[in-house]
């Protein structure tokens, strides 16, 4: 799949669909950066955050590469088609689309997962942070980057889903394992690899017993030192059990 070049935002991404991008790699001169909500903002509201921030930085609402979602609860595939029917409609107003051989596409990475109910579930769609570009680079040259969430459902369908229904210790490590080869697997075309990951995040409400050695921090490489961040979250489709994001940051801020 090749790369779409997005010169105003300081970085290329890899098509995804019309509602987000798969990744995202800054651009010769401009490195990632990442912010997080100190409490999450309702989608619109935090959007215009995210905005006012770039604008202080002197950086224009396209360097925004990457959005983290939080729903209240898991959707249907019926009811996650109609979400992203309305965050399609935000994202073009803050111009996070692009055209891409004659058809609209998310220029932007998304992760979005339902938070437990002890872990501060949102009561409306809310922003728990963004990516974003900055002139500057990362010592010794290492290219930043951001990856979409990725979950166990290959086919995007229901009937794809690997293990559905199942969420025995065998199954999730047969859950994690496909995730994570999904998203390492993901990187070389960005020119990247995990020696270059800062943000291993993991979206999961099941115990990570056995699956964790076995199947996440193993692919990690030596990067594994730096250990992985678990989230108590769903993914954001009814039945799917287990998400995986990557990033590779200059630095992070908490707003």
């Amino acid at each position: 799949m090749s790369m779409i070049e997005r010169p105003e935002g300081g970085f290329d991404f890899v098509p995804g669909s019309g509602t987000y991008c798969n990744d995202a790699v800054a651009r010769p001169g401009f490195a990632i950066a990442h912010a997080v909500f100190v409490r999450a903002l309702p989608l619109a509201r935090a959007f215009e955050a995210a905005r006012a921030y770039l604008e202080g930085l002197g950086r224009p609402m396209a360097a925004l590469c990457g959005a983290e979602v939080r729903i209240a609860e898991p959707l249907s595939f019926d009811g996650f088609g109609a979400f992203n029917a309305t965050y399609i409609a935000l994202l073009d107003a803050f111009g996070l689309r692009v055209t891409v051989d004659g058809a609209r596409q998310g220029a932007a990475t998304r992760t979005n997962v339902a938070p437990a109910p002890h872990a501060a579930r949102p009561v409306e769609p809310s922003l728990y942070g963004f990516s974003f570009t900055v002139p500057g680079q990362r010592p010794g040259g290492r290219k930043t980057f951001v990856s979409a969430g990725a979950g166990e459902l290959p086919g995007g369908t229901r009937e794809s889903i690997i293990r559905r229904g199942e969420t025995t210790p065998d199954a999730m490590r047969e859950k994690a394992r496909w995730v994570m080869g999904s998203v390492v697997g993901r990187l070389p075309r960005l020119g990247v690899g995990v020696q270059d990951i800062t943000h291993t995040n993991v979206y999961c409400v099941h115990s990570a017993d056995g699956y964790w050695e076995s199947e996440v921090l193993p692919p990690l490489g030596a990067q594994a030192a730096h250990g992985a961040r678990w989230f108590h979250a769903r993914p954001p489709i009814l039945e799917v059990e287990f998400e995986v994001d990557l990033k590779g940051v200059l630095h992070e801020v908490w707003l």
